[in-house]
């Protein structure tokens, strides 16, 4: 009886975490939809001024490390992030960013000496809102070239979860759907032509939220990227 009323439990505990998976999963796609629309409003109407967005790329260094360490570095693994990128400008020095990214991140994992056997590859798409300072001609920059600091939170959804080995690849279902965290980027912007430009900037994304309902780790991430602004 005992054993019974347990696995009661544990299949209610388990509904309850699929059901809470599928809502944040469900909010999350929800408010990066809403995200596309309200860019491709803008988009129609980007000769608003203040506003200019534009298209991302980049690479990384990715990881999963448990909270407050900020990077392990033995298990540390490549990948690229591309996508849409906004930035609104209240005034010279304050604006905020925003856009929709892929990226790749994952970790080492199975290490036999010093060599890993094996990669956790997870793919999300992430929607970034990040408060930027700016210091430009004021700070001595001139022709419209400007340094930038830029943070903010960061929720993303898991689009696939893999594991490779030996060049074989086997779906994760461990992996959380939803993911959250805080960003840092600092950057500097140099004109091109007459209404474009061209940003480069490096990223670090600290994951809040663990990756899995097993583990204390967090997602970790590094970037360098470029954007070119229209």
């Amino acid at each position: 009886m005992k054993t019974e009323v347990k696995n009661l439990k544990k299949r209610s505990n388990t509904q309850k975490k699929e059901v809470f998976k599928r809502m944040s999963g469900s909010f999350t796609i929800k408010a990066m939809l809403s995200v596309i629309v309200v860019f491709s409003g803008i988009m129609v109407a980007s000769a608003q001024e203040g506003f200019n967005w534009g298209l991302k790329a980049g690479i990384n260094a990715s990881t999963q490390s448990e909270m407050g360490n900020i990077c392990d570095n033995t298990n540390v693994v490549a990948g690229f992030n591309g996508g849409l990128a906004g930035r609104y400008g209240f005034n010279d020095w304050l604006g905020v960013r925003s856009g929709l990214d892929f990226q790749m991140k994952g970790t080492l994992c199975d290490k036999s000496g010093n060599e890993s056997d094996a990669t956790n590859r997870v793919n999300y798409l992430l929607l970034p809102v990040k408060a930027e300072f700016s210091a430009g001609e004021k700070a001595g920059f001139k022709n419209g070239q400007r340094l930038f600091f830029a943070t903010g939170p960061y929720a993303g959804y898991l689009l696939n979860a893999k594991q490779i080995k030996d060049e074989v690849k086997t779906d994760l279902d461990m992996y959380n759907d939803f993911d959250f965290g805080w960003s840092f980027e600092l950057g500097y912007q140099v004109p091109v032509l007459k209404n474009n430009a061209l940003q480069f900037s490096l990223n670090y994304d600290m994951g809040i939220s663990e990756v899995a309902d097993d583990t204390d780790s967090q997602n970790k991430s590094a970037s360098l990227n470029i954007v070119w602004l229209f």
